[in-house]
């Protein structure tokens, strides 16, 4: 079937192409007349204009961006995300952008300025974001997965992680497990300005002052051979370590397989929870008991959230911190 365009509908009306866009943009300046005839010929062709066209015709954008600064190979945890994002602004008829490089400051205002996007969804918060402290002096719609030490004004969709490594360490202790690793994710930045790594530490360091165990944290870039190699070191500087919490997925590989190598077997000799996706948890061998992070349903109501705000005059801004729920598969026994 050919496509209708708007010459075609600007043909069939008897009207100048720019007519046809004025209406399509809501402009006053047109007879009550020729709109009507015009949307009774857009009806009768069945023309869907251009969103991200339509937009900057009318000095706006219907699209959206995530905006992802990456170091590293996505995993499917970070597509969820994405894909997350993408169903909400495809329902609400929005175009999807995703960005996955460090940007600049001027690159990031260029966004607006340029009429690219009508808001971002920012990912990988630090507990001091520069991107947030920009947006929010230039007015720009912004939500965030993730969320800073300070968020007064800030709307976010977040997983609890402090709860998260809080659940997985009294399950470990529970299990009868006393020495317990926390391997924590690093690389893009320090884990103490990375808003779920410093979390994931807090909640861990309380549970360990609860139980009066020494706490043991490390962190490791997101790749099979760093994960390799921090797992054999931990192994071999406490020989008495029989338990380990991770936000690795894909690198879960290195750590499984340093363990086999110093003899310890997952879950007779050894018991790993992981924070992580449950479909990823659901994949490896043996399959990992863990705290699952919903990254669809963060990514969904992210982008939904953004949405309103665009398109709500009396939005105000909300804050959402998802509770972390604990699946026990195979990776996990009791202490021997």
């Amino acid at each position: 079937m050919k496509t209708i365009t708007i010459n075609d509908v600007a043909r069939v009306a008897g009207v100048s192409v720019s007519t046809v866009s004025r209406i399509l943009n809501n402009k006053p300046d047109v007879s009550v007349e020729t709109r009507q005839r015009v949307m009774q010929v857009i009806d009768d062709l069945g023309y869907a204009p251009h969103a991200g066209a339509q937009g900057l015709a009318g000095g706006r954008t219907r699209s959206l961006a995530v905006l992802y600064p990456s170091e590293h190979e996505f995993t499917g945890t970070e597509f969820e995300f994405f894909l997350g994002a993408s169903r909400a602004a495809s329902k609400a008829d929005y175009l999807f952008h995703l960005i996955v490089e460090v940007i600049s400051e001027q690159r990031l205002l260029n966004l607006f300025r340029s009429n690219q996007v009508s808001g971002v969804v920012l990912m990988e918060i630090l507990l001091n974001d520069w991107r947030v402290n920009v947006l929010q002096e230039h007015g720009y719609p912004f939500v965030m997965i993730g969320h800073c030490a300070d968020n007064d004004g800030l709307s976010y969709v977040d997983f609890d992680f402090e709860a998260g490594v809080k659940l997985a360490c009294e399950h470990l202790i529970g299990l009868g497990h006393r020495c317990i690793a926390l391997l924590n994710l690093g690389g893009l930045t320090r884990p103490d300005e990375y808003g779920p790594a410093a979390r994931n530490v807090l909640g861990y360091a309380q549970v360990c002052a609860h139980h009066g165990m020494t706490p043991i944290v490390r962190t490791v870039s997101p790749n099979i051979e760093a994960a390799y190699q921090v797992t054999e070191a931990l192994i071999r500087e406490y020989p008495d370590l029989t338990a380990m919490i991770t936000l690795l997925t894909s690198p879960m590989v290195g750590v499984f397989r340093a363990l086999q190598d110093h003899g310890r077997s997952v879950p007779d000799d050894f018991s790993v929870v992981g924070i992580m996706a449950d479909d990823n948890a659901e994949l490896l061998t043996p399959p990992v008991t863990a705290v699952g992070i919903p990254a669809y349903t963060m990514g969904y109501r992210a982008a939904q959230l953004l949405i309103k705000k665009l398109t709500t005059e009396s939005y105000r801004e909300r804050q959402i911190l998802l509770p972390p729920e604990l699946t026990i598969r195979g990776s996990t026994a009791p202490k021997k």
